[in-house]
């Protein structure tokens, strides 16, 4: 293919100046070669997925991390690869190199780097939005094979699209013109490929609408939010750039608010998943994650968060559930110099069960009492004085410890399903 082009282009041009001027008389249109500027943009964009990488090595360097964690590493890792490979395959499709040599393979260029993964993107946002479904709206953990139905689904129909698209003649999709040295796309192509984007984009906009009600201070309906905005924007600018000038690479600068345009929307939501709790990990840490457990504790739903999006650790720290109701959730924002979160010393061995508080020695039988308050256990600072006098080591709750009746609800049924 290599060799026919530069036959093609020997013959029809002496050199690229009088490619670009019989462009200019067969299009009537103004055209910009590739240049220095294209080659700036191809830098910049790289080093823009440079910054993101290292807030993906340190994400992993962090794994453990629970607010990190939780943040679906694997799944926001497989965005960030297909993120590249998508800008990769703009960098030929949007003209900013020579379409020579193996840049000459349109179809595959577009159909197997382009496309796909630019699917394979908002597909991996789906499959996020569907564990946060699964975990606070169906209240079903994030496994089984139930959980990877609608992801290995999405991705398939992509690949049987590509497929199709591969077999189908390059005059009905996308072909390699020699003699101009230039890719050939349909209309039809183009906006049947746009339309199936629009339509992962509305699946995601129907899932951050279900995701609106989460009774949790970890909602993330408004990180989903900003994502939608993105891109809308980026899926309304490839629209209007397509629809008004399809020859586009042709031209400086629709290319490259194309590619700035995909390569800022790329790195900006998957920034707005990891940046925050990134960036708390270098800096704040510990801190960090007790106000992030206290937090979580708070509404009551650490048990189901942990459990059903598998953040336990193989040694998972023991944290205290602070009540659910707004009384306790104040006594216990007021009392946190109190309250041991961070690997605290166990109980001490000996200590006499009949000096514990009135609340724990009646955990055994939880009928006995109609609520289990344990903030109301420590409210007094005398009781808390007298219980480190016995025990000046300091006390553990466990990972399962005692809460009001209210906020156990939701943790039973997580321990059900799983």
């Amino acid at each position: 293919m290599s060799a026919l082009a530069n036959a093609a282009r020997s013959s029809l041009f002496e050199n690229e100046q009088q490619r670009i001027q019989h462009l200019e008389n067969l299009f009537d249109m103004h055209i910009n070669p590739v240049d220095g500027v294209d080659t700036a943009v191809i830098a910049v964009c790289s080093a823009t997925f440079g910054v993101t990488f290292v807030f993906m090595v340190i994400a992993w360097l962090n794994r453990n991390y629970r607010p990190i964690r939780a943040k679906n590493l694997p799944l926001t890792t497989a965005m960030f690869v297909s993120g590249v490979l998508w800008f990769v395959g703009d960098i030929p499709m949007n003209g900013h190199v020579l379409l020579k040599g193996s840049f000459s393979n349109c179809k595959e260029w577009n159909i197997w780097v382009r496309v796909l993964f630019c699917f394979v993107y908002t597909t991996a946002i789906i499959s996020r939005c569907y564990a946060l479904d699964r975990v606070f709206i169906q209240n079903r953990p994030t496994r089984g094979f139930s959980y990877y139905v609608p992801t290995i689904t999405l991705l398939a129909f992509v690949i049987v699209y590509s497929i199709v698209t591969e077999a189908m003649s390059s005059r009905l999709t996308i072909g390699y013109i020699a003699d101009l040295e230039l890719c050939s796309t349909t209309k039809g192509y183009v906006y049947v490929t746009l339309s199936l984007l629009w339509v992962n984009w509305l699946i995601i906009i129907v899932m951050m609408i279900r995701l609106r009600n989460i009774q949790s201070t970890f909602n993330e309906f408004y990180e989903f939010l900003f994502i939608c905005a993105f891109g809308i924007a980026a899926m309304v600018k490839t629209n209007v750039v397509h629809y008004t000038h399809p020859k586009y690479p042709l031209v400086r600068g629709y290319r490259v608010a194309e590619t700035v345009g995909d390569v800022f929307v790329i790195n900006a939501i998957l920034l707005i998943i990891m940046a925050y709790p990134v960036i708390m990990c270098v800096w704040r840490k510990e801190e960090y994650e007790r106000e992030w457990l206290l937090r979580l504790r708070t509404d009551g739903l650490q048990d189901m968060y942990e459990a059903n999006l598998n953040l336990r650790a193989e040694n998972p720290q023991a944290y205290e559930r602070m009540n659910t109701s707004t009384a306790n959730a104040q006594k216990a924002a007021n009392m946190r110099d109190n309250i041991w979160f961070l690997d605290p010393p166990r109980f001490a061995e000996g200590y006499p069960a009949e000096s514990y508080p009135a609340d724990f020695a009646a955990h055994g039988d939880s009928s006995a009492m109609t609520t289990l308050h344990i903030n109301d256990a420590f409210a007094a600072s005398d009781d808390l004085a007298a219980y480190e006098a016995h025990s000046p080591q300091g006390h553990r709750f466990s990972n399962h410890s005692t809460v009001s009746l209210e906020s156990s609800t939701d943790a039973a049924k997580a321990r059900q399903l799983l």
